[in-house]
């Protein structure tokens, strides 16, 4: 997992539980650099993910609800999918076996299909309750 899907995570976390922020308690909040809680909050926006308000009621929010967004959606929707290994990318074409039949790429595709169950089994807003 990259730094930015952490810090889009951790962004998530505080619209989820803080609502309507600007940039700047975001940052304070979740202890992030302003300049790349805003760098991700454009991600996020480009996304569909959050909403920007301008003006003096300015900040953001969430677009949606984290009832139905899963980690495994949040990693697509952000164009950075997770994947164990290049083998596993749609489209992959394998320059030790061309034919396809390779023992670590079967398996590597057993695991990927683990992860991906496990990146589609909780949602967000279950994630981001504090205990």
């Amino acid at each position: 997992m990259t730094r930015e899907m952490d810090y889009a995570l951790r962004i998530l976390r505080a619209l989820y539980q803080g609502g309507h922020q600007s940039a700047a308690a975001i940052a304070e909040r979740e202890s992030m650099p302003k300049a790349i809680t805003l760098k991700v909050l454009k991600q996020l926006h480009a996304a569909g993910l959050v909403v920007s308000r301008r003006g003096p009621a300015g900040g953001y929010l969430l677009a949606e609800g984290c009832e139905r967004l899963y980690l495994g959606e949040l990693f697509h929707r952000l164009g950075d999918p997770l994947f164990i290994n290049r083998c596993q990318r749609e489209g992959y074409q394998c320059e030790n076996r061309p034919e396809g039949d390779c023992g670590l790429c079967r398996e590597l595709t057993r695991i990927q299909a683990v992860l991906d169950s496990e990146l589609h089994k909780t949602p967000l807003s279950a994630i981001f309750q504090e205990k």
